[in-house]
């Protein structure tokens, strides 16, 4: 037996409701000369016939039916020609029919059905045989033509959308890339990965090219898509383009995505734009832009990041603050915004544009967080007295048994993390497939380590803040947490002292 007859029999098993009642279909059109063939092939469709899907029994039936109608021919030497059999098909009002002669045209690759394919194409109602339709012209037709398959993207079958995709992609037509990354947020989950291989065959300069062009549209959608695929690919060029959409977009909407979209990356120039916006933007985009940098952290952690994957142009020199012309808010944001970006890459120092009012801010931010880093630390030294036993207090002891626990679960998770460290996709296009491979679910369990290591941070934080105060109030007081009570006085004084001059 032909090894292809006994994968299709295979498939008759299979979990798939799809991969078995194109296996049964398959058999339907194919013919068996060989009389063991075709008994081996009958027993498995008569069990077929039991299926739980309609499909399935469906197809194995007619497939059996045809078996038996064949040997009969045989008999008798009044085999049908094939050709009549194909034509008969193709204008039968039954979609079975047609779609049995659609698959033997794509099987036998058969370019002389290929007009009336087409014209078949234009007027067909039946999901299954628009899926096998298109399926099948991509081997008969060429790019120019491609025009016709276009519009079935937004087809109401994910059959006919998945086959319209993987046709795009065979015949190499970029313009199609924008509509495949709207693709990329289908609900389907085959459409999303489709898509994302669609987009590796095409490479990644094109498109980049079309993903600048889409943010240049006039189709808010068009927008949209370029955002949200950029906002999960981890390159350089994508937070330029975001962040280029963030300040310079006249649709409110964009650039509140772009800003939301920034939150993905844990790099400092989108960090730093990011805190320039919430700083001095104004209304919903400095609310938005505060909100990103708390998803930001809620993802990342606390510390700003310190690296950045935007690549600096060549021999780069600080440029001297651009003038301001009175009136122009657009243009006095955008100042601020670049200023901003260069001070989180370049340093305090050489940072420019920035107002007293902001560079206020972050000297308050930059101490909360050296008054957070030192609760830390207190935590971490009140923790060890637990793990020595010589913690007494009650609501102390709480805390330290539960950073203990998270010890237990960090522990417990770190080989699996590494383990899916290795694993994880690393090029471009492969962030792709692997992102839209998975389901949400999947992406959102996919680090439990980092989860309880957040947490471990945020009790540490926690017991430092509780023991510091009963340090201060005299109920709690270790020698150990003296030179950190002292440090948190001063600290706290030079915040009240950089406040009052706000």
């Amino acid at each position: 037996m032909d090894i292809k007859i006994k994968r299709l029999i295979k498939d008759l098993t299979n979990s798939d409701d799809d991969l078995r009642a194109l296996s049964a279909m398959t058999l339907m059109k194919l013919d068996f000369p060989d009389r063991g063939t075709r008994e081996e092939v009958l027993e498995s469709l008569i069990t077929a016939t039991g299926d739980r899907n309609i499909s399935v029994r469906f197809f194995a039936r007619k497939a059996i039916d045809k078996i038996r109608k064949t040997e009969k021919l045989l008999k008798s030497g009044e085999e049908p020609a094939t050709g009549e059999k194909i034509a008969e098909g193709l204008i039968s009002t039954e979609y079975e029919d047609r779609l049995a002669a659609v698959m033997e045209i794509k099987t036998g690759k058969l370019a002389q059905y290929r007009d009336q394919l087409i014209q078949m194409l234009e007027t067909e109602e039946h999901a299954f045989v628009r899926a096998a339709l298109i399926s099948s012209l991509k081997q008969f037709i060429d790019k120019q033509q491609a025009g016709i398959l276009s519009r079935f993207l937004n087809d109401a079958d994910n059959r006919v959308r998945s086959n319209t995709i993987e046709a795009l992609e065979v015949l190499g037509v970029e313009e199609s890339i924008p509509s495949l990354f709207s693709a990329l947020s289908d609900p389907d989950n085959r459409i999303r990965a489709a898509a994302a291989k669609a987009l590796q065959a095409f490479g990644e300069e094109k498109v980049f090219t079309e993903l600048k062009k889409m943010l240049e549209s006039h189709e808010e959608w068009m927008k949209g898509s370029a955002i949200y695929a950029l906002s999960h690919i981890q390159a350089g060029e994508a937070i330029e383009l975001l962040i280029e959409a963030a300040r310079v977009s006249t649709h409110a909407e964009t650039r509140i995505k772009a800003i939301v979209a920034l939150a993905n990356y844990h790099d400092a120039t989108a960090w730093g734009f990011l805190k320039g916006m919430g700083t001095n933007g104004e209304g919903v985009f400095k609310e938005t832009a505060n909100r990103a940098l708390k998803l930001m952290e809620e993802k990342f952690g606390p510390d700003a990041p310190s690296e950045t994957m935007v690549s600096a142009p060549k021999e780069e020199k600080l440029a001297p603050p651009a003038a301001v012309h009175k009136g122009s808010d657009e243009g006095a944001m955008e100042d601020i915004a670049s200023a901003v970006s260069k001070f989180f890459r370049q340093g305090k120092e050489e940072a420019v544009g920035l107002s007293n009012k902001a560079s206020l801010s972050f000297s308050v931010t930059d101490l909360r967080k050296e008054i957070d880093e030192l609760y830390k630390e207190a935590g971490r030294t009140v923790f060890d007295f637990y793990q020595a036993g010589e913690l007494g207090l009650p609501d102390l002891l709480t805390v330290g048994h539960e950073i203990l626990r998270m010890n237990f679960f960090i522990q417990k998770y770190a080989e699996e993390e590494e383990k899916a460290a290795e694993k994880k996709p690393q090029g471009f296009f492969e962030q792709l497939k692997g992102l839209f491979a998975k389901s949400p679910e999947q992406k959102k369990s996919a680090s439990q380590g980092e989860r309880f290591s957040k947490r471990r941070d945020e009790l540490f934080l926690k017991l430092g803040q509780m023991s510091l105060k009963k340090y201060g109030s005299g109920e709690y007081q270790p020698k150990q947490l003296e030179p950190y009570y002292a440090n948190l006085q001063k600290l706290q004084k030079k915040v009240d002292s950089e406040q009052k001059k706000q």
